[in-house]
């Protein structure tokens, strides 16, 4: 049963990129950003890429794009994290640059 979860998740995770791929890079979020799920979840965590355990690996961060490819990001994740938004670092630090009083939590 374990394995079956693995491949859903796996195939779930292929046909999410393959529906945003084109607007991530658009943005400017490098592939290896979202090469997997665990890693793209840690951005949208944390707003760097990798983890801060290794400071010295860092090798994105949000503040690496423009002004303008943070907003699209914001936009990005208002539309494909509608739920779950809030709780994001990512989110909320984009949210008190680029969103309106009406959306705060």
């Amino acid at each position: 049963m374990s394995f079956r979860r693995d491949r859903d998740t796996e195939l779930g995770w292929r046909q999410w990129v393959s529906a945003h791929q084109d607007e991530l890079i658009a943005i400017g979020i490098p592939r290896e950003v979202w090469a997997d799920r665990l890693t793209w979840w840690r951005f949208v965590d944390h707003g760097y890429h990798p983890p801060i355990e290794n400071a010295r690996d860092v090798r994105f961060k949000v503040s690496d794009l423009s002004d303008e490819q943070q907003r699209r990001l914001y936009q990005f994740l208002d539309r494909v994290l509608p739920e779950a938004r809030y709780s994001y670092s990512l989110w909320s630090m984009l949210q008190s640059q680029f969103g309106t009083a009406d959306e705060q939590p």
